[in-house]
């Protein structure tokens, strides 16, 4: 990556980015660029109304219009592709629990209160 182009993507990373804490514009003093692997450049924001520091990947130009070449479409925006999360259910356990409810922020809690009051070895259920 050459200078103009470390200099264009500053550019676009202070107009199209603010901190997600106090919705600051970062300055160019702001930005720090980390390094490259491959199509994608480490950057960091740092904030300098509340200091909070952000660390951004950001995928090269050339990379996207290779994917939307190979798709037939125009980018709009840059997204990252979804990836599968990985699972430790075992095959059929997730049929199993498909239709169990998620579970609730005052069942976390009752958890957590039975824990603390009851000290005893997690072995014995599990």
């Amino acid at each position: 990556m050459n200078g103009k182009n470390l200099q264009e993507l500053i550019k676009n990373l202070q107009v199209f980015y603010t901190c997600p804490s106090c919705g600051a514009h970062y300055r160019n003093e702001d930005i720090a660029f980390l390094g490259r692997v491959d199509e994608h450049c480490f950057m960091q924001l740092t904030c300098q109304a509340c200091s909070l520091p952000i660390l951004a990947t950001v995928l090269l130009a050339s990379q996207i219009e290779k994917s939307a070449k190979a798709s037939g479409s125009k980018p709009n925006f840059v997204t990252t592709p979804k990836r599968r999360s990985r699972s430790d259910l075992k095959r059929g356990e997730k049929a199993k629990f498909s239709g169990s409810d998620e579970i609730s922020g005052s069942e976390i809690a009752n958890l957590h209160l039975y824990l603390s009051n009851n000290s005893t070895d997690l072995h014995t259920y599990f």
